[in-house]
């Protein structure tokens, strides 16, 4: 088990990679008898999932970011504009009704 465990402190090296030169490295330790097929397949699966979740991750983290960033601006949001524009919209509506 001490391959695999070597394998995992990798860690974020072995993301960076991808998942075809994981796939590879995995098949390689498979190959030699390193790892068994089973045990390589649950690493590739850990891999991929933890890589999905890190992406949901920082998605969210930099989702929040701008909004701070909105927010410590005073930036207009689309959903602010939108809803200013349909509100200048009924007043031209209005107001050429009256003329």
């Amino acid at each position: 088990m001490e391959p695999l465990r070597n394998m995992l402190l990798a860690g974020l090296g072995a993301l960076g990679y991808g998942k075809e030169k994981l796939q590879a490295m995995v098949e390689a330790m498979v190959d030699k008898g390193e790892l068994t097929r089973e045990q390589g397949e649950r690493v590739i699966g850990g891999w991929v999932e933890r890589g999905k979740e890190e992406q949901a991750n920082l998605s969210s983290r930099v989702s929040e970011e701008m909004q701070k960033v909105v927010v410590k601006l005073s930036l207009v949001t689309r959903a602010d504009y939108d809803a200013l524009a349909a509100r200048v919209e009924e007043l031209e509506k209005h107001l050429g009704d009256r003329g």
